[in-house]
């Protein structure tokens, strides 16, 4: 078992082991799985469930979850194992899902209980809190004043949107106005809340994005063309992809349901005198996203 965190492998090194496979920009339930983890996603925001696992779990017993944040005081949630298939490889194993307490932002370690015994942990490297979703649209622009984005154990940023009220091609622009924080195409990705890797920038497509240089007061601006979904929300309406779980991992037809409406975008960076971001949360600053429709 291995984690798909940022600290395990650089965000580069993620990033140049898939750049041969850039049909991964494409729609639909056809992502390749994400790994197996001690955790998953690897990054969340408060009220999100994530699932823990761990060999010492039991099919049907109940356990004590504590977050455990950098600074403030343990957080607690409860949750009972049950055994299902493992959307990394569709093996059967014990999966432990609770929902992610109010924490502050930054790495987190998580520990499990039973009956007063601790029974594993998870590693504050492993495990990011985030900011809570930005709601986007497909036209206008979103500005989210003295927004402040979760920083992991390596540096890498998060900063998670939602787009489910996104169904037409939109090409989506961000900066954020005092966090001077520059980074090229080859250090960002974009994940789902299940953990999926969904995205990486690839050269090779020049129309899908763009990334203008910042100054000393605004960050790298990243522009993303995202395209309509529309086609596949309709797909996923066929009898065939009804979702089946409560955990909506599994459609009907036994394949794996992607969810692409809760995005996470990850980016590694720096800023002017060369030092990265702090893990934690980032000061307050300005994120301004605009919105606008276009078809390619």
């Amino acid at each position: 078992m291995y984690s798909p965190s940022l600290t395990s492998l650089t965000l580069a090194a993620i990033l140049a082991a898939h750049a041969a496979t850039p049909a991964w920009a494409g729609c639909g339930c056809d992502k390749p799985a994400p790994p197996r983890a001690a955790i998953r996603p690897f990054v969340a925001t408060a009220s999100e469930t994530v699932t823990l696992f761990n060999p010492a779990l039991e099919e049907g017993a109940a356990y004590d979850v504590a977050f455990e944040p950098q600074a403030g005081p343990a957080q607690w949630a409860r949750g009972i194992a049950e055994r299902k298939r493992d959307i990394a490889d569709g093996t059967e194993r014990e999966h432990l899902r609770v929902v992610v307490p109010d924490l502050p932002l930054g790495p987190c370690a998580v520990a499990v209980w039973r009956d007063g015994t601790r029974r594993f942990d998870v590693a504050a490297d492993d495990f990011t809190v985030a900011a809570r979703p930005i709601a986007l649209h497909e036209a206008g622009q979103t500005t989210s004043g003295d927004y402040r984005a979760a920083v992991g154990a390596d540096g890498t940023l998060y900063i998670p949107v939602d787009v489910a009220d996104v169904s037409a091609a939109t090409r989506f622009s961000g900066t954020a106005l005092g966090l001077p924080l520059q980074y090229e195409a080859t250090n960002v990705a974009m994940y789902n809340d299940q953990g999926y890797l969904m995205q990486l920038l690839d050269a090779k497509s020049p129309r899908l994005f763009d990334l203008q240089s910042g100054d000393l007061d605004r960050s790298t601006t990243l522009s993303y063309w995202r395209h309509e979904f529309q086609t596949y929300k309709q797909e996923e309406r066929a009898a065939a992809h009804v979702v089946t779980d409560d955990a909506g991992e599994w459609h009907a037809d036994g394949t794996r349901h992607v969810d692409h409406d809760h995005i996470v975008v990850a980016l590694r960076g720096a800023f002017a005198d060369g030092t990265a971001p702090s893990p934690g949360a980032t000061q307050p600053f300005q994120l301004v996203i605009d919105s606008q429709p276009e078809i390619h």
